[in-house]
């Protein structure tokens, strides 16, 4: 409660400097979710992906509240934060093990950032937002340090660029000053990024080049112990937007490469793809579109880095914390390929990757209410990981009906439904018969203002 307190106290401050000084302007934005949710298949910690049989059910409540100030100081220089108030904390006294870190984000400062608008192009400093570039399909919801510059060279046209330096880790382990110590920025872990973007009335598009230097990861991943390793992870993406008409199209293909190498130990490559298209329309009320997308795993016959979710640790990243074109298989309630919320059970698919097709369509009913309906088949890329050798990899077919009723102009009730006819994926055995069937239901608040 003093944190809270604290908070809102430091903001009436902000806001009473702001409202005596004519030449800073403030603003405020933000928003409070409210969500419950019930999960046929769980363990406290999402669905479980082995779908044996006589697995509990779980039902919860969240919520999250983030205040968005924004201060211009002049015509050059602004400052933004997000002040998480609540992120995705669960209510009561909660021992789910992989919503610990969610339960401890009480309050924080989610982002703190200055805009510059310098002589040779826009810059941003401090922690930035880093979420969706181009579309949501592999991209979480999140923040970075960053030294951004957007150049000015070619902002009057549809050409335009980005470049920026993000400070990933700060290695500081062992005794300080002494000869063995491994705080030097040699060891740090650091991403360079450069992008091009292409805008037009018809078509938003851009090319994405990262380039990651990872000094510090457990080499224990592969079963290695070495005093030093040098992981190179690199990123080219590919995006597309495309509208014409009533007609629309997006796409996103993303290319890992790189390498991680050893000091007595054979090194290993990154070669991993994954990819997203969707085409669909929108003709009068009803919005329906088809999409596919991919995402390669790992051969269990190929020491390369291939599982295209998973980070360069062995840590799974998933897909990307907004993209939910299916409620349970992308949903962020589950678990199974999205780590927004939970990230415990995200191994096993992230790993094996997946072929997904999804057939969706919104209606808007009236100005207040709009229904969705989805229907979608996965299959594994490659099933036999380890611990599932000779299994099926069909994940199953997932049904989805939602609705979202906007009772106010900037409150909106939402619910949702969906059901997976698991496949035989999910058999605890390669020869059992005892794959169940998994449902969820959520329904949630959202007050914007």
């Amino acid at each position: 409660m003093k944190k809270v307190l604290s908070t809102v106290a430091a903001l009436g401050l902000i806001a009473g400097l702001a409202s005596t000084a004519s030449a800073v302007e403030f603003k405020m934005s933000g928003k409070y979710l409210v969500e419950g949710a019930y999960l046929s298949d769980a363990r406290g910690a999402g669905v479980v992906t082995t779908a044996v049989s006589d697995n509990p059910s779980d039902a919860y409540w969240l919520h999250t509240f983030e205040i968005k100030p924004t201060m211009k100081v002049n015509d050059k220089i602004s400052m933004s934060s997000v002040i998480r108030l609540a992120d995705d904390t669960m209510w009561g006294s909660s021992a789910d093990t992989a919503s610990t870190a969610a339960n401890n984000n009480d309050v924080y400062v989610h982002q703190l950032y200055m805009d510059y608008a310098s002589p040779i192009g826009n810059m941003r400093f401090g922690r930035t937002p880093a979420g969706t570039y181009g579309t949501n399909f592999m991209d979480s919801d999140k923040r970075a340090d960053r030294v951004m510059l957007y150049p000015s060279f070619l902002a009057d046209g549809p050409w335009s660029t980005l470049f920026y330096i993000e400070k990933s880790k700060d290695q500081q382990t062992g005794a300080i000053l002494t000869p063995s110590a491994t705080y030097q920025s040699d060891k740090d872990t650091d991403k360079y990024v450069a992008r091009v973007y292409y805008k037009s009335d018809s078509l938003d598009s851009g090319l994405h080049y990262a380039y990651g230097r990872n000094m510090t990861e457990d080499s224990a991943l592969l079963g290695v112990a070495q005093a030093s390793i040098k992981d190179v992870k690199q990123e080219l993406t590919a995006y597309g937007k495309y509208k014409m008409d009533n007609y629309f199209v997006n796409a996103e293909l993303t290319h890992y490469f790189g390498s991680v190498d050893y000091t007595a130990a054979t090194s290993v490559d990154y070669d991993s793809w994954a990819g997203m298209l969707q085409v669909g329309g929108k003709f009068d009320a009803l919005t329906p579109s088809l999409m596919y997308f991919y995402a390669e795993g790992q051969d269990m016959n190929s020491t390369d880095r291939e599982a295209a979710l998973v980070g360069s640790t062995a840590a799974a990243s998933g897909t990307g914390d907004m993209f939910e074109p299916l409620y349970i298989l992308t949903g962020r309630n589950t678990g199974m390929l999205n780590t927004d919320i939970f990230s415990g059970n995200t191994g096993l698919l992230t790993t094996a990757g997946i072929h997904a097709i999804v057939a969706a369509a919104d209606y808007a009913v009236s100005n207040q209410l709009t229904l969705h309906g989805a229907i979608g088949w996965a299959k594994a890329d490659q099933a036999a990981i380890t611990g599932y050798t000779n299994r099926d990899d069909s994940y199953g077919w997932e049904y989805n009906v939602g609705a979202a009723y906007k009772l106010l102009d900037n409150l909106t009730y939402e619910a949702h439904f969906g059901y997976l006819d698991t496949g035989d994926f999910f058999k605890s055995t390669a020869t059992a018969n005892d794959a169940e069937n998994v449902y969820i239901l959520t329904h949630s608040l959202t007050m914007t203002f």
